[in-house]
Parts: structure tokens; C-alpha cells; sequence
């Protein structure tokens, strides 16, 4: 997990395997929609409790690459960082280990967005400096 501040680990249930016994790759993306609220949540993004209306991020692509399959009853842990602050969006990298092995990786662009207007709306400079505290080495567009 290096390069990694920020890592949640996850607990493997069996309902999340697939017929083959391993997690259902559907299920990995479930594991980083998980981390990437957590991580959004630990900064002071975005509240917890917060009404799932008005201004948000918004998930407007996601990629994975999946490089072993992870079992029942490994330890898992999912790594985010945000490695690009765009006007509008950010780029989140993911990665995700099983017993500290590869297992997957990949990243997802989130676009900051205002629901009740429907349009996107830029990255607040309070957001940039947390983020760039926390991350202090990430490229800024």
C-alpha cells in the first residue's frame, strides 16, 4: 500500500463470492465505492449523514484491472488516493490487496455536481487545500 495514506480494510462475506468461490468482481467495485465514501467522509468532503440531494460527487467513470481473485476469510484492504484535482472532477487511484497481495487496481474520475442546478460546479479551493494537505503530492490542473 505504499503511497497509500488512506486504506480501509474490508471484511470478505460470503455472500460476496460468486459460483467459482472467489469474490465476484462486481463485488470489488462494491469494496471501492465503499473506500471511496470512507476516504470522502475522513477528509470533511462529505458528510455521513448528509441528504443524498443538492451538491455532491458523482461518479462519472470507473475502470479496474483485476489481478488475482480474492477469497473467503482474506484480509482485504482498499487503498484511495486522489492523485488529480481538475476544475470540476477528481481522479481517484484504488488499489486492493488480499493478505497484502495485488489483487486489483485501477481508478474513477468523480465530478463535483449540483443536482438541483444539473450541472457540474468547480472543485471549492477549501476542498483543494484538505485535499492537498492530506495527499501533498498530487498534480493540480
Amino acid at each position: 500500500m505504499n503511497g497509500y495514506h488512506h486504506q480501509l480494510s474490508i471484511e470478505v462475506r460470503f455472500k460476496d463470492l460468486d459460483v467459482f468461490g472467489h469474490v465476484n468482481n462486481g463485488v470489488v467495485f462494491t469494496y471501492v465505492e465503499t473506500a471511496r465514501l470512507r476516504y470522502l467522509i475522513d477528509l470533511g468532503l462529505r458528510s455521513p449523514h448528509a441528504n443524498w440531494q443538492g451538491v455532491a460527487f458523482i461518479l462519472a467513470h470507473i475502470n479496474c484491472d483485476f489481478r488475482r481473485p480474492i477469497f473467503y476469510e482474506q484480509q482485504v484492504k482498499v487503498g484511495t488516493r486522489i492523485t488529480e484535482i481538475k476544475r470540476s472532477s477528481l481522479r481517484l487511484e484504488h488499489r486492493i490487496e488480499a493478505d497484502g497481495q495485488l489483487a486489483a487496481e485501477g481508478y474513477g474520475i468523480l465530478v463535483h455536481y449540483d443536482y438541483s442546478a444539473a450541472q457540474t460546479i468547480p472543485v471549492t479551493p477549501e476542498m483543494r487545500a484538505k485535499i492537498e494537505a492530506y495527499e501533498k503530492s498530487i498534480h493540480v490542473d
